[in-house]
């Protein structure tokens, strides 16, 4: 017999826009306290999704980099930067799409001896009318599985990057646990 999950999410997506990222050094997509994970929680095959949806308005020509962690701040381990990506220049607030997948392979003693691996991408409109315009970034942990501490409260920690001062609204997220 299989088992049976009952979809829900993990946090309730906030009755608002959330602050406007303008910075060019990394950021946070979405605060940590929203896509929180509880010491001790995580478990081998556990998945966890998180999906943000708001607007960018871009000027000049840059580039963007999107930069994963696990932890609570800036300082946590990275899960796989994305490559530097050129984003369609001069859009005024087109929709994007992030959705980033955590998957825990393995559960270990407590220290960084649990392993995890993270997918993402990034999809935001181009220029109205123009064929492949959009701006796409996408991550993944490369090689090795990555190692973590799941004995500690800790979350997952979406920095992005961006070369000329943008204009991102994250309209909202959904955090959730896939089983």
């Amino acid at each position: 017999m299989s088992r049976q999950y009952f979809a829900d999410v993990l946090t309730e997506p906030v009755n608002s826009a959330y602050t406007t990222i303008t910075a060019t050094s990394e950021t946070v997509l979405i605060p940590t306290a929203l896509v929180s994970i509880p010491a001790s929680e995580p478990r081998a095959g556990k998945v966890y999704e998180l999906t943000v949806g708001g607007t960018i308005t871009t000027g000049v020509a840059g580039t963007m980099i999107i930069t994963p962690r696990y932890g609570l701040v800036i300082g946590g381990t990275s899960l796989g930067a994305s490559p530097t990506q050129n984003y369609v220049p001069s859009i005024t607030t087109a929709p994007f799409l992030y959705r980033c997948l955590l998957v825990f392979r393995s559960i270990g003693l407590p220290g960084a001896n649990s392993t995890v691996v993270c997918v993402g991408k990034w999809e935001s409109g181009g220029a109205i009318a123009t064929a492949s315009s959009q701006t796409s970034v996408s991550h993944c942990t490369t090689g090795a599985a990555i190692s973590v501490d799941t004995s500690v409260a800790s979350g997952l920690w979406i920095g992005i990057t961006v070369s000329v001062a943008p204009s991102i609204i994250p309209q909202f997220h959904i955090w959730r646990s896939l089983n």
